[in-house]
C-alpha cells in the first residue's frame, strides 16, 4: 500500500516516483521499497565492506541494501559505494544488469525480471509479522539467490519434532552440487530458520526431552516420525553422500555448500564469467544485436579418431555486406569475437567459450574473399545427451552483434551395429595435413570439407548436389573389416511426381573405419538432367551381412536463375591447438559427461586434462569431487602427493582431501593439510570446523574448543571486503 505524502517515508515515496521509470521496476516492489525496511542498514551492508551506506540516499541505499545484496560481488558493492553522482550510480546500475543480460541488447533482461520477482515472491510468502521483510529472511536470501526449489516437503504438525520445510534444488551451477537439499527449521512459530547438518545436529529439529538425549537419539526420533529420507538428510543435505544413522555424524560438505551459496555472488566461477563478459563488452563502445534470419548456423556431430565426439558448428552471414573490414596502414584487417554457452537441456550453465579473433589480410587475399559471406567455423567437445547452445558472432569493426541458439542432440555410440550422422550438404572439400585434421572443424582423416550453410539449398541444373555424413561404429580391429563393406544406395527426384527418381548405388570399405570406428563418407550427384522444382535426396545405408538400415535425407531445390550463394569465406580459431593440447577441450568435455551422469567417461576425461596441465585446478578439483563420491580416498590424496595449496583451492577440495587421509587413518595429516590452508585462507570458517573435528580426535579438546568457537563465528559473520 502507498504511504501518505505526510508519512515518515514521504521522501523515499518522491524518489520512487522520479526514478521508477530509470530503473524500470517491477510493479509490485513499489510495495517492497516502501517498507519501513528500506531505510535499515544491515551488518552486512556497513561492517562487512568498511564503506557507509549512509551516505546514499534511500533509493540507492534500498538497491544495493536489499535488491541486489545476494548477487552483486563485493568489488561491485564498494565500487558503486565510492560513486559521488546520481548520474554515475544509474548508469553503474544499468551496466550492472545488462552485464548479467543473458540477451545483451535485448528489450527485455530475463535475468533482472527474474530476481524481482524472487524478491516479490520472497516479501509475499516469507515476511514477519506484516513487516515485508521477507527478502531478509533465510528462506528469502535462499530464494532470491537460487530461485524457486524443483520440489518442497513440508513437516509442520508433528508433535515432538519442529516444523520443517525441505526445499530440493537440481543445478548445473558449476560451484554446487548437482543436486542438494536445503532444510529450514521452525525456530519459533512461523520463523523458519536455515539449518545446518554440522552445526546444528539433529538435535535442533527435535522439540522434545529427545533433545537432550544428542545427535543419535535426536535423528532415531526423526526418523521415526518423518521417515529415513528425512533423518538422512538432517545429517547431509547431498544426496548419495554416506551418512550413519547409528552415529549420525555430519560431514563439513553440506556447510561447505551452505557457504558458498551465502556467498554465491563471489565464487571464483562467478567472478570469472562476469570478467569475461565484462572484457566482451568493453571491447566495443556500442553494439547492434541482430537475431535469428541474420546468422546462418549448421552443426553435426562428428567423433574425432579418439571417439571423442564434437559438435562441429559453422557461423555464417547471408551476405558479404554483413561483415566489416578495416584498413591500417595500408594493410587490411579484420577483429571479431564469438561467444558460444553450452547448457544442459533444461538451460542448467555447463561452460562457454569466448574467442578474440584479429588477423591482417593481404590484398590479394581480399581480392579472393570479396564478394563472399564471411563464416566462422568450430567445434565444442560434447558428450551424448541433449543440449543448448547459444552463439554470438560479434563483429567488432562493424558494431554489430549476430546471435542465435541451437537445440542440440549429441548421439550415442551404438553398442552393437552402426550409427549414421545427418547428411551434410557441402561447397568445396580440400586435403589437409593430417596433423592438423584432429583439431580443424568438419574435417577427418586429413579431409576438410566447406558445409553449406542457409535457409534452403538452391542449385541451377548442372551445378553438382555434395553431401557428405559421417558412419560411428563400434571398434574393431581393421583385420576384422577386411573385404566387409556397407552398401549406400541414393535415391532422388521430385516428392510425388512420379518418372523423376534417379539412384545410384555406392560402396563403402569398412576398412576405412578408424580406431574409433569412425568413417567419414559422401557423394557427388549430377542436376544436369533436373527439371526446376523441389527435390529431396534419401540415403539408405545397409551392412550387407546384418541386413541393419540407416536413413538419411537431405531437401534441395532446382532453379533457372541464380542458385544458393555455395562459395564462403570461413576461417577458424589457430588456437584451437592449444585448447586441445593444454586439456581445456578435455576438461569442458568431462564437464559435459558429468552432467549426463557418465562418471567413467567423465573422470578419463578429467584425467587426461590433468595430464596434459597439471596444473589445471579446475579439473584435479572435479576429479576430488568424482573419487570423495566412490570414496576412493586413496586416489583422492594421490591428486594431491605433488602440487600445493594455494589461496585458489577452494574450500570443498581442500577438505574432500584432509577427509580422505582422515578416513584412510591419518588424522594427524589431515590436520596438517587444513592448518596449512588456513594460512592461505584465514576467513573460512568451514576449515576451522574441520580442523576441530581432527583435534577433537586427535584427544586435543581445548584446541578443538577454540577452533570451533571460531570457525563458528566466521559463518554466522560476513567476510571481510577484498
Amino acid at each position: 500500500m502507498l504511504r501518505s505524502p505526510d508519512s515518515p517515508n514521504s521522501e523515499v515515496d518522491t524518489i520512487l516516483r522520479n526514478k521508477r521509470t530509470r530503473f524500470k521496476w517491477l510493479p509490485r516492489l513499489a510495495a517492497v521499497v516502501l517498507g519501513v525496511a528500506a531505510l535499515a542498514i544491515s551488518p552486512l551492508g556497513t561492517q562487512a565492506f568498511g564503506i557507509s551506506e549512509k551516505t546514499l540516499t534511500p533509493i540507492y541505499r534500498h538497491w544495493i541494501h536489499q535488491e541486489v545484496n545476494y548477487i552483486i560481488t563485493r568489488a561491485e558493492r564498494n565500487e558503486f559505494l565510492a560513486l559521488k553522482t546520481d548520474d554515475e550510480r544509474d548508469k553503474f546500475i544499468e551496466r550492472f544488469w545488462e552485464l548479467r543480460n543473458p540477451s545483451p541488447g535485448a528489450p527485455a533482461n530475463s535475468y533482472k525480471e527474474d530476481i524481482y520477482k524472487r524478491i516479490e515472491y520472497a516479501n509475499d510468502h516469507f515476511s514477519t509479522n506484516g513487516s515485508n521483510d521477507g527478502w531478509d529472511t533465510d528462506m528469502g536470501r535462499i530464494y532470491i539467490t537460487l530461485g524457486p526449489p524443483q520440489q518442497k516437503g513440508r513437516y509442520v504438525t508433528q508433535a515432538e519434532v519442529r516444523g520443517m520445510e525441505i526445499w530440493f534444488y537440481s543445478m548445473g551451477n558449476p560451484a554446487l552440487p548437482p543436486n542438494f537439499n536445503i532444510v529450514f527449521y521452525e525456530k519459533d512459530f512461523g520463523d523458519f530458520r536455515l539449518y545446518s547438518p554440522y552445526i546444528d545436529g539433529p538435535q535442533k529439529l527435535i522439540s522434545s526431552h529427545y533433545m537432550e538425549n544428542g545427535r543419535v537419539e535426536a535423528v532415531k526420533q526423526i526418523d521415526k516420525i518423518l521417515g529415513r529420507e528425512v533423518a538422512r538428510t538432517t545429517l547431509s543435505l547431498i544426496p548419495g553422500e554416506p551418512v550413519n544413522l547409528n552415529d549420525a555424524n555430519s560431514t563439513l560438505q553440506s556447510d561447505l555448500m551452505l557457504g558458498t551459496i551465502k556467498d554465491l555472488a563471489n565464487h571464483p566461477f562467478n567472478i570469472e564469467a562476469l570478467n569475461l563478459k565484462r572484457a566482451m563488452k568493453e571491447s566495443v563502445s556500442h553494439r547492434v544485436v541482430l537475431q535469428g534470419e541474420f546468422l546462418n548456423v549448421l552443426t553435426v556431430p562428428l567423433r574425432d579418431r579418439h571417439g571423442i565426439s564434437r559438435l562441429n558448428y559453422v557461423l555464417r552471414l547471408n551476405s558479404a555486406s554483413d561483415f566489416a573490414v578495416a584498413k591500417d596502414d595500408n594493410r587490411y584487417y579484420i577483429s571479431l569475437e564469438v561467444a558460444t554457452h553450452v547448457f544442459t537441456a533444461d538451460h542448467k550453465p555447463l561452460f562457454q567459450r569466448d574467442r578474440k579473433i584479429a588477423r591482417y589480410l593481404t590484398k590479394d587475399e581480399l581480392d579472393e574473399v570479396k564478394g563472399k559471406p564471411f563464416g566462422y567455423e568450430d567445434w565444442l567437445p560434447l558428450a551424448p545427451g541433449k543440449y543448448k547452445v547459444e552463439f554470438a558472432l560479434n563483429n567488432l569493426l562493424g558494431e554489430t552483434s549476430y546471435t542465435a541458439e541451437r537445440e542440440i542432440v549429441m548421439p550415442r555410440v551404438p553398442a552393437e551395429g552402426f550409427e549414421l550422422t545427418e547428411v551434410i550438404p557441402f561447397s568445396d572439400v580440400e586435403q589437409i595435413d593430417p596433423a592438423v585434421s584432429a583439431v580443424v572443424p568438419f574435417s577427418s582423416g586429413g579431409v576438410k570439407f566447406t558445409p553449406y550453410a542457409g535457409k534452403e539449398l538452391a542449385l541451377v541444373p548442372g551445378q553438382d548436389l555434395k553431401v557428405f555424413y559421417q558412419i560411428w561404429s563400434v571398434p574393431t580391429a581393421s583385420a576384422n573389416n577386411a573385404g566387409k563393406k556397407l552398401l549406400a544406395d541414393y535415391a532422388y527426384g521430385r516428392p510425388g511426381i512420379t518418372g523423376t527418381a534417379k539412384s545410384i548405388h555406392d560402396e563403402a570399405a569398412k576398412e576405412q573405419f578408424d580406431e574409433s570406428g569412425s568413417m567419414i563418407s559422401g557423394k557427388k550427384l549430377s542436376t544436369l538432367d533436373l527439371e526446376p522444382g523441389n527435390y529431396r535426396m534419401a540415403l539408405t545405408l545397409t551392412d550387407p551381412e546384418t541386413r541393419e538400415k540407416r536413413f538419411g535425407s537431405l531437401a534441395f531445390h532446382v532453379v533457372t536463375d541464380s542458385g544458393s550463394q555455395l562459395d564462403a569465406w570461413d576461417i577458424y580459431d589457430d588456437k584451437l591447438v592449444d585448447y586441445v593440447n593444454k586439456g581445456e577441450a578435455d576438461y569442458d568435455f568431462g564437464v559435459t559427461c558429468l552432467a549426463q551422469d557418465d562418471k567413467p567417461a567423465a573422470t578419463e576425461a578429467l584425467q587426461e586434462a590433468l595430464k596434459k596441465n597439471p596444473k589445471n585446478d579446475l579439473a584435479r578439483a572435479r576429479l576430488v569431487d568424482v573419487y570423495f563420491s566412490q570414496q576412493a580416498y586413496d586416489r583422492v590424496i594421490e591428486l594431491y602427493s605433488q602440487p600445493a595449496l594455494t589461496p585458489s583451492t577452494d574450500d570443498q577440495t581442500i577438505i574432500s582431501l584432509s577427509d580422505s587421509f582422515d578416513k584412510t587413518g591419518n588424522t594427524k595429516k589431515a590436520a596438517d593439510i587444513v592448518e596449512s590452508a588456513i594460512v592461505l585462507k584465514p576467513q573460512s570458517g568451514p576449515l576451522y570446523l574441520a580442523l576441530a573435528s581432527y583435534y577433537t580426535r586427535l584427544g586435543n579438546a581445548q584446541k578443538a574448543g577454540e577452533l570451533e568457537r571460531k570457525g563458528k563465528s566466521l559463518l554466522v559473520t560476513p567476510p571481510p571486503s577484498l
